[in-house]
Formats: structure tokens, sequence, C-alpha cells
């Protein structure tokens, strides 16, 4: 949008436009950009990172360096890994176990999630996604064009597992 404001000072500055055509131009611009940005999301609004899954060779090693640099307390055991608290979303920590060390993926907080719903979403928009069952917790995953691995969860989702599924913060 920045582009397009500058080209129409521009056109006005070399007089092609006058100052009322640049007012109506203008106005028409912000009134469109806004119109595109107020459009409802196809899937939902994120309202945050709920949390990022790391691959680590040594996951008391690793715990141990996040908590002692970020003060990253001890949010859920979840064996054979761990989920530490930060802030309002955990980071996850697992074994390699033979896979490549780093991120594996990431979640998108959403509200009032449904991943029934969310999945009949994406399945009409051609894409591949999938719901996987972590107790009683339904996890929807999908991946971008990039092949990055994409977790959809409720906000209210914290990683923990037991037998009511989600604990609640």
């Amino acid at each position: 949008m920045n582009a397009q404001i500058e080209q129409l000072l521009g056109s006005y500055e070399e007089g092609h436009i006058s100052r009322r055509e640049l007012l109506a131009l203008l106005t028409t611009l912000f009134v469109s950009f806004s119109a595109a940005s107020a459009e409802k999301p196809a899937i939902g609004a994120v309202k945050q990172l709920n949390h990022v899954t790391i691959f680590v060779q040594d996951v008391s090693k690793s715990a141990a360096f996040y908590r002692e640099l970020f003060a990253m307390p001890l949010l859920t055991p979840q064996p054979p890994g761990v989920n530490l608290n930060a802030g309002t979303g955990f980071l996850g920590i697992y074994p390699a176990q033979g896979r490549r060390t780093g991120i594996d993926h990431f979640c998108f907080g959403l509200e009032n999630f449904d991943p029934d719903v969310v999945l009949n979403k994406l399945t009409a928009r051609g894409l591949n996604a999938r719901i996987r069952l972590r107790g009683d917790t339904k996890e929807l995953m999908l991946t971008d064009p990039d092949n990055v691995r994409v977790q959809l969860q409720d906000v209210t989702y914290n990683g923990g597992v037991g037998p009511l599924g989600n604990r609640h913060p």
C-alpha cells in the first residue's frame, strides 16, 4: 500500500492529478484496504502462537538449558519429553529418536476451535489435514506450501494430557 500512496503523491506533485483527485483516490485506497483486512478468515483468526515443538538429542540437557537461561519452568511432563512454560505458550522438547534435530512443528491457538469443523473447511479447500488423538485431545495437523508442519488448537491448549484431555492454566 505504501508504494501505491507514493505513486499517487508523485502523480499529484507532477501535476497529473488534481488535489481533489488525489484525495478521492486515497480515500478509495484506504476503504478498499480496510475492507480487505476486515474479511473473515477461512479458518479463524490466530490469537496466539501456542507452542513450538523441537526434537533434541538429550531432553534433560535441553530442558536445563532453557530453564536456566530463560527461567522457563516445567509446565507438563509428557514422556518421553517435557513442555516448558513460555508465558502464554509453551516449548515442547522431545527426543529426536532417529529424526533430525530442530523444530518439528508450531501451533496456532484459535478461539472456540472445533477440530472437526476446521478439518472439513481445510478439506473443502483441497488441503490435506488430519486429526490425531492424544488422550482425549484432538490435535489437528496440516502442512503449509513449503511442507512446514502446522498444528491448530484451541487457545486453552497447554500440552497437558490426562484423563480430562486439555489441562487449563
